[in-house]
């Protein structure tokens, strides 16, 4: 209690109401929960709970308790809400200056025996290290608490000899129906027989689906569903009748933001300008966009002021780690990120959630929006859509089409053209669109980021799994192309059969230069090296054609020799055969004669055609009767 209260969390969720007290009794328990909903500390409670007050402690690599997370950001935030517990506990069990003796300690001053209670151990194993580095500080460290990856956590529990999980309590699947999107069902069965049966099991989710319900029963023990809604307060009678429930936090307000491709990044900027010293995510649709518009973000003079940053799955771990935690703890920041941030991450303080582009999967869209508005606080998400893509506010809106995902979404307006303060221009997209290309042109990272990230974006409309309403053949490519500042339209197949109506710059793409020094003057040596092979592939050919009628007559007179020596043999072995080498039965040797004659034939109709290009040759290739008898 004394650590909850250090870490201000007062008062209990429902969510935590709920499944608690289950937990506790021995339970398997399956809960759907909404996002930000504080499902994290009821699993955590129970887990600390249970191995502090076992009867007989856990040896060193004895392990008590496993939280499997789908993600290696997800795995990090779970092993500190631990840590921040475990730091207060183990500092509040630790007697200094004692000797341990079969569960009980002995004062060296006083001589007093007393019991000793748990001291919890606390490992974390994801995917970024090495594995013999993890079986290493499993072995000095122990963890009787094991949070990790699935991939990485199969790995470990191969080395059953060091892994020990016959003391295994409790198993906890955290953000359970994103590990089955990730396609981690086939380790989770894998994991899942490798542990006793003899255990409680968690399933924690804010979604529910068919293969999560298979999982369920092949994972759990008659488990307990629990099922947390947030009654809606703000919707007509008509609708309270029909038993709606959102699946978000009320505190948190949804819209969207109808315009047309060429404006979504003019209005980005505008959204961001006119709401300064706030927390923002956006969420964009493939790690190319994130890299490509964070260095436009970044260098526009508009948002000279603001502090971006970006994260997605193709970064180094490393710098993925530094960057979470740069935006965790900074107060006001843009992140700029793919789907990797939108799953269980507890940010604090995430004013706004902008969905630049509508993710791949329509259920994610709660979950990119559930990183604002976390456990009671207030928060705000926008989804930016084309005219033709409006249709998906019918599946998302129940107020619109009942009974489905039940998300309410209120429009918004075009936030019209506005002064900047600073240097009294105006905001406008063509203004943006001018100042993208000046950036493009003036650096060829941008520039070829720039292309990566079209074609990308055009890659991943294709694959929508909502491709009855994000049709890629309604897509304005022209638009879009305009949208992202491109100086010219790439050459792809995915567009080949689309009418696209675009005015490219006239430039010359090897003008364009690196602003990093060390990759122009690799560039201007790869160069010159291209150079020079084009000038020696271009010089082969007049050399082959100018002596190529002497090769080729000398190359033919080769190939008819060869034919000749081919001939001579198959005649002189045909002649051996007539003259009775071979001991043959009257059967045999009529077969083979009459084979003998098709083969003569042949050899004769060979013969003629190399007589003729004797003529032609000015050689005597084959005399023609050698070799052959009546």
């Amino acid at each position: 209690l004394d650590a909850l209260k250090i870490q201000n969390f007062v008062n209990t969720t429902p969510v935590q109401q709920a499944s608690i007290p289950l937990f506790l009794k021995n339970k398997d328990v399956v809960v759907e929960a909404v996002t930000g909903s504080g499902k994290t500390l009821a699993f955590v409670i129970p887990i600390l709970e249970k191995l502090l007050t076992r009867s007989e402690k856990l040896k060193k690599n004895e392990i008590g308790a496993i939280v499997i997370a789908p993600t290696r950001e997800l795995a990090k935030q779970i092993h500190l809400v631990f840590n921040n517990f475990l730091d207060f506990i183990n500092t509040n069990e630790e007697q200094v200056g004692e000797e341990e003796e079969d569960g009980l300690i002995k004062n060296k001053k006083t001589k007093k025996i007393i019991q000793v209670k748990n001291f919890l151990t606390l490992g974390l194993f994801i995917g970024g290290n090495h594995l013999s580095d993890d079986l290493e500080f499993f072995k000095n460290n122990g963890s009787q608490i094991v949070i990790a990856t699935p991939g990485r956590l199969e790995e470990l529990l191969k080395k059953n000899n060091i892994f020990n999980t016959k003391e295994l309590e409790i198993l906890v699947l955290d953000e359970a129906d994103r590990l089955l999107d990730m396609g981690f069902e086939g380790s989770l069965n894998s994991i899942i027989t490798r542990l006793p049966k003899q255990r409680r099991t968690g399933l924690f989710s804010a979604t529910m689906t068919d293969a999560l319900n298979e999982l369920v029963r092949a994972g759990l023990r008659n488990p307990v569903k629990i099922l947390v809604k947030v009654e809606s307060l703000n919707l007509n009678k008509e609708t309270n009748n029909n038993n709606f429930n959102q699946r978000i936090p009320q505190s948190l307000k949804i819209g969207y933001l109808i315009c047309s491709p060429d404006e979504k990044l003019t209005q980005l900027i505008k959204f961001l300008a006119t709401n300064k010293n706030k927390k923002f995510i956006v969420y964009f649709s493939t790690c190319f966009c994130v890299d490509y518009f964070f260095k436009i973000l970044s260098q526009i003079s508009f948002l000279k002021d603001f502090n971006c940053l970006s994260l997605h799955g193709k970064m180094d771990p490393k710098r993925r780690e530094a960057i979470y935690n740069k935006f965790t703890n900074a107060s006001s920041v843009v992140l700029l990120c793919t789907d990797v941030a939108a799953r269980g991450l507890d940010i604090p303080d995430v004013d706004w959630v902008v969905q630049f582009d509508p993710p791949q999967d329509p259920k994610s869209f709660t979950h990119r929006c559930g990183r604002t508005a976390r456990i009671g606080r207030e928060g705000s998400a926008v989804v930016f859509l084309s005219p033709k893509e409006m249709s998906i506010i019918h599946i998302i809106d129940p107020t619109r089409q009942p009974r489905k995902t039940k998300v309410p979404l209120e429009p918004l307006s075009l936030i019209p053209d506005n002064i900047n303060d600073e240097n009294n221009t105006i905001i406008s997209a063509k203004k943006v669109t001018e100042l993208i290309k000046k950036l493009n042109l003036g650096d060829r990272d941008i520039y070829e980021k720039g292309i990566k990230a079209f074609v990308s974006w055009v890659r991943s409309y294709n694959e929508h799994q909502a491709n009855y309403i994000f049709q890629f053949k309604e897509v304005d490519i022209g638009s879009v192309a305009k949208g992202f500042g491109l100086l010219k339209l790439p050459k792809m197949p995915e567009v080949k059969n689309h009418n696209v109506q675009y005015d490219a710059v006239e430039f010359n793409p090897d003008d364009i230069k690196y602003k990093d020094k060390q990759r122009e003057k690799q560039r201007q040596e790869n160069l010159l090296k291209n150079q020079q092979k084009k000038k020696e592939s271009n010089f082969k050919p007049k050399s082959k054609k100018t002596e190529s009628w002497s090769i080729q007559t000398e190359t033919k007179e080769k190939k008819l020799i060869r034919k000749e020596k081919k001939l001579k043999k198959k005649v002189a072995i045909l002649k051996a055969k007539d003259e009775g080498t071979f001991e043959l039965n009257e059967a045999k040797k009529r077969k083979l004669r009459e084979q003998e004659r098709e083969d003569l034939e042949t050899l004769l109709l060979e013969s003629k055609k190399l007589k003729k290009r004797k003529g032609k040759n000015g050689k005597e290739v084959f005399s023609s009767d050698e070799g052959f008898s009546d």
